[in-house]
């Protein structure tokens, strides 16, 4: 009795949803997104707009910011900073034109060899004589007349190395506990971590460990685990962060910078000096005045605070907007994938951007103590550019291959009608993927014991169910060879009334088969279970 007033609640409660939700689906444009999110390359172009538009965003903020930050940082000529940008922007399209060319197998073939590439430049980086010093941390190399980063390259590196280790335990079915998730993936992260801290590099380790945890999420660890993993995170961070005098200061400070304006709250101040000068439409592009020797690093760590004083509230909103829909349109190629690599590697990817994108703005609006991570797309970063520019080439790749935009490429390529853009790269035509999909592993709690238990009893039924499966097809490849020597062409053909009567009488019992029936003349077919 006292249950009948909730269930009465409950579907007054469900009434009222189905009726909003069919006058929001009754809405034009919400119908007219439906049908375009449907079309086989809305992915493709979603993913080209978000990456487009913070690339815009970000040549316009270096075109802003250089100036000053040759004259007030470096102490170069005024257009020295400029011409250094537009040299990686120029590497950095080759760079995407092959990550786009490339397809998900041939990712999974450079996942080793880079990983193998990263670790030997983290380790030159480190040795006398090879890496360059700057500011007391040894973090770059000197390449010719280019200066890399190598942090930057292993997150790449081990993103699709993480992503082809588990696709192949996957394809190995191995991952049915959680020691076969966690080895050796997070022995391999804490040694990346650890050559990274040693140069130091506090910010590149948070994004290694975003891409540890992002990998983790995607392949369905257990809860226990992950929630262990996420208490061993924040005390490795908090632990980090207390040993250098520096860091803690930062982290005792962030919260209030008026207890120390002119040192550790210094970059906290000017930086929501400069935000809060911008009002909702900005001073305009170009004309902020806290980029000249205020705002520290107002290039690179704290471009999205010169972002908020010369585009204003608007563009703030614009640039989180361009965020917000790249994470969608890479969740949804991760989605809507049959690739376990795709998906590992396309979500990992989303969360490691929208992860360091969220850090910067979190430390420039005094949400988060500084950390020194740069802003995708928009912080000026030769390396940082070029990984980018990199990473989102491989999700436009992993868009193309999607099975809905390979099979309409497959159509257009043979009818001749493939789109301008297409031809004008030589992209080739993607292959349709026939991976299956990746089975997370269970976040329910279990016991060793039980679990092998269960995948024992599971094996022995997979055993079986080949075995009938093998018996049901011997079983028609007889038939079918009866069938075929049968002369069907020459029978003379029945009255419409006979052969109606004639499918209703019963098969005969010699016809009976364990498995579904399967009239002459047709292809034979697979069932699910074979």
């Amino acid at each position: 009795m006292r249950d009948r007033p909730h269930r009465a609640r409950q579907r007054a409660g469900g009434v009222v949803i189905s009726r909003l939700r069919a006058r929001v689906n009754g809405i034009r444009m919400v119908r007219a997104s439906g049908r375009y999110l449907e079309s086989p390359y809305a992915s493709t172009q979603l993913m080209l707009a978000a990456g487009g538009g913070l690339l815009f965003f970000g040549l316009l903020m270096s075109a802003s910011t250089t100036l000053s930050a040759s004259v007030h940082t470096t102490g170069d000529a005024p257009w020295a900073q400029l011409i250094r940008e537009v040299q990686f922007i120029l590497l950095s399209v080759p760079v995407f034109w092959l990550a786009v060319r490339m397809s998900p197998a041939a990712y999974r073939r450079v996942a080793y060899p880079a990983l193998g590439l990263a670790l030997i430049t983290l380790v030159g980086v480190l040795l006398p004589g090879i890496g360059v010093t700057v500011n007391g941390a040894k973090r770059w190399l000197q390449l010719g007349p280019v200066v890399v980063q190598p942090s930057e390259f292993a997150k790449f590196a081990i993103l699709l190395w993480g992503a082809d280790l588990l696709a192949r335990k996957e394809s190995l079915k191995t991952l049915t506990t959680a020691r076969h998730v966690l080895i050796p993936l997070l022995p391999g992260f804490v040694l990346v971590i650890g050559l990274v801290m040693l140069e130091p590099d506090l910010g590149t380790s948070l994004c290694f460990m975003l891409l540890l945890l992002g990998l983790l999420w995607m392949v369905g660890l257990p809860y226990r685990y992950f929630a262990a993993l996420l208490v061993l995170v924040a005390g490795s961070v908090t632990a980090l962060a207390v040993t250098e005098a520096y860091r803690m200061q930062r982290l005792t400070t962030f919260m209030n910078p008026d207890l120390d304006p002119g040192g550790a709250g210094y970059h906290t101040i000017q930086g929501l000096y400069a935000l809060s000068s911008g009002g909702i439409f900005g001073v305009g592009l170009g004309q902020g005045t806290s980029k000249y020797g205020w705002v520290p690093n107002a290039n690179t760590d704290y471009i999205f605070a010169i972002v908020g004083e010369e585009l204003g509230l608007l563009g703030c909103v614009v640039v989180l907007s361009l965020f917000a829909l790249f994470c969608y349109a890479a969740m949804r190629i991760a989605h809507r994938s049959q690739d376990p690599f795709v998906r590992l590697a396309g979500s990992a990817a989303a969360i490691w951007i929208a992860g360091q994108a969220l850090i910067n703005i979190g430390y420039v609006t005094a949400l988060l103590p500084v950390t020194g991570i740069p802003l995708p797309f928009i912080s000026n970063g030769g390396t940082s550019l070029v990984l980018t520019c990199g990473v989102l080439g491989m999700l436009v790749s992993f868009a193309r291959h999607e099975p809905a935009a390979a099979r309409a490429a497959q159509r257009a390529a043979e009818s001749g009608s493939t789109a301008r853009w297409v031809r004008a790269l030589r992209l080739p035509p993607p292959a349709t993927p026939s991976n299956p999909r990746l089975p997370s592993v269970s976040r329910e709690p279990s016991t060793s014991g039980t679990s092998g238990a269960a995948g024992k009893s599971a094996a022995g039924k997979s055993t079986a169910g080949k075995s009938t499966a093998g018996k049901s097809t011997a079983a028609g490849k007889s038939t079918a060879g009866k069938s075929a020597t049968a002369p069907a062409a020459t029978a003379p053909r029945k009255p419409a009334g006979a052969r109606a009567a004639a499918g209703k009488r019963p098969a005969p019992a010699s016809r009976q088969q364990p498995g579904p029936h399967r009239p002459a003349g047709q292809p034979m077919t697979r069932r699910k279970g074979a």
